[in-house]
């Protein structure tokens, strides 16, 4: 099987209608997607690096590949399909488990939801929803990231933009970014700032 374009990480136990929404939305000639069904954990970890309960994963090769093939409506329907999909992991209810001190009694992102971009080989960006956002901060976010990692794999972004997103070392090659509603900018977030209560 050939690398996949998008691939969709569903954890065991949410319904399948979600995964048939998914492939509906997105069936495009030459678009490859993958749907996978991970555990539920547990997992150890740093918290905002765990796997989400719904999570998208857009590959380079969409943005500089697919996008020729499938064409402009792919790239809306990705948009379209990734804001629904937030809007279904916004009613999950995802509980977390800790050793006693280690674990915070209110999050400040979503562990249901979660959208990474790859923008080189060992390199990718993973956007991060705040639980406490309105719809329309949500869905310019999502929008606003999306657009973001088309960007940076295009060649649009400044030096300058793209340091100030790397203000935090990536961890496992992963570096974690979230829409700042007051500037309407993707912003980076230090996942060790969570890490205690």
């Amino acid at each position: 099987m050939e690398r996949p374009d998008i691939l969709l990480m569903l954890q065991e136990g949410l319904p399948d209608d979600i995964e048939s929404e998914v492939r509906a939305q997105l069936d495009r000639p030459g678009l490859e997607l993958v749907v996978i069904r991970q555990p539920g954990g547990p997992y150890a970890g740093v918290e905002l690096y765990l796997p989400t309960a719904i999570g998208l994963f857009v590959a380079a090769g969409f943005f500089n590949g697919v996008l020729q093939e499938a064409g402009k409506d792919a790239y809306v329907a990705f948009k379209v399909t990734a804001t629904a999909l937030w809007k279904r992991a916004a009613k999950l209810n995802v509980n977390v488990f800790g050793s006693v001190g280690k674990v915070k009694p209110t999050r400040r992102y979503s562990l249901a939801y979660s959208v990474t971009g790859e923008v080189l080989p060992n390199l990718n960006f993973k956007f991060l929803i705040q639980t406490e956002v309105s719809v329309d901060d949500a869905e310019t976010g999502i929008s606003a990231f999306i657009d973001l990692i088309n960007d940076i794999i295009n060649d649009r972004v400044g030096e300058e933009d793209l340091k100030a997103l790397l203000t935090y070392r990536p961890v496992g090659g992963t570096v974690l970014v979230t829409f700042d509603a007051a500037s309407r900018t993707i912003v980076p977030v230090n996942a060790f700032d969570d890490r205690n209560p």
